[in-house]
């Protein structure tokens, strides 16, 4: 609002910028923290009629109320619907999520490749500045080998966990072979296992593990480490991100970034507290592969199929 940033004359010099995927957990929190800083008028866009505010939300509700922020549905696998929305923008977060159609290829690939492609597309035809795209680190990941203080020079995985990633990392492609073209400027963040408010991915998986009779188990050493990020750091970095490809810093257009808590923490550790901090055990058994011989780690657990049955009753 405008008392907010300064009164009538501050409100003159605000700049309008689009959060695509508003909705999503990332987009909630980079909405909010663009609407804390002052200096813009958002707009929404979501996939639903209508935005499905939370209860913690009074920042948006009275942004909305008061015109600092305004709500758009659209199909990014419509270009018409992007142009509408984004028409007049200066830059563009592209923070949209898939959670509807995890084992639907052509949804997927509709949404998330050909979706990158029609809002390239839109950028270009309403002459926004910058495009920001928000990936994963599971892009560089195959889970043949340990990752120890990777960084941006690691080529995307050749074979990816899931359909997904897959997808994500054919996007990331796109927004960056875009970059500095017809005045438009890109980069690529890849945050690591996000958590937070909303957030509907890593808990949630966490939540339906600790439900079942496998909450029991931890398969491993429980020694590996892992990086997670906070939502609200997520955000940060996306306005970091806009800041600096204002400034044309030649380090930023055409790159790509991962973002963490550089915290690297042992991942059933973490796990562990979040589950107990909702009311849940620890794992009480631990199951080891042994090594055969030198070439090959059969995965032999250390107990007996029947020990393994009595433990999930």
């Amino acid at each position: 609002m405008a008392e907010e940033i300064g009164g009538a004359d501050a409100a003159a010099e605000l700049r309008t910028c689009v959060v695509l995927g508003g909705s999503g957990c990332i987009g909630r929190a980079l909405v909010g923290r663009l609407l804390k800083l002052g200096n813009w008028y958002v707009r929404v866009v979501g996939s639903t009629e209508n935005p499905q505010l939370l209860p913690l939300e009074s920042r948006l509700r009275r942004a909305f109320s008061g015109g600092r922020a305004s709500y758009f549905q659209a199909d990014v696998r419509r270009k018409d619907q992007i142009i509408r929305a984004i028409e007049g923008a200066s830059v563009v977060f592209y923070t949209g999520h898939v959670d509807s159609f995890l084992d639907d290829f052509h949804s997927c690939y509709t949404i998330i490749v050909q979706g990158t492609k029609n809002i390239i597309d839109a950028c270009r035809e309403c002459k926004v500045k910058q495009l920001i795209y928000n990936s994963s680190a599971d892009v560089v990941f195959h889970g043949l080998r340990d990752i120890r203080n990777g960084n941006e020079s690691m080529p995307q995985s050749d074979q990816f966990k899931d359909l997904i990633t897959d997808l994500k990392a054919q996007s990331e492609s796109l927004i960056l072979s875009a970059n500095d073209i017809d005045g438009l400027l890109t980069c690529v963040l890849r945050p690591c296992n996000v958590f937070g408010p909303g957030e509907k991915d890593l808990l949630p998986s966490l939540l339906s593990l600790a439900q079942s009779s496998w909450a029991k188990f931890i398969i491993g050493s429980a020694h590996n480490l892992s990086d997670f990020t906070f939502v609200d750091n997520v955000a940060h970095a996306h306005i970091c991100a806009e800041e600096s490809l204002s400034s044309r810093m030649a380090s930023v257009g055409g790159k790509v970034f991962f973002i963490t808590n550089m915290e690297p923490v042992k991942f059933w550790e973490f796990a562990s507290l979040l589950l107990e901090g909702l009311g849940y055990g620890r794992y009480s058994y631990q199951l080891l592969p042994f090594i055969i011989d030198s070439y090959d780690i059969i995965c032999c657990w250390k107990v007996t199929t029947d020990t393994v049955s009595n433990l999930l009753k």
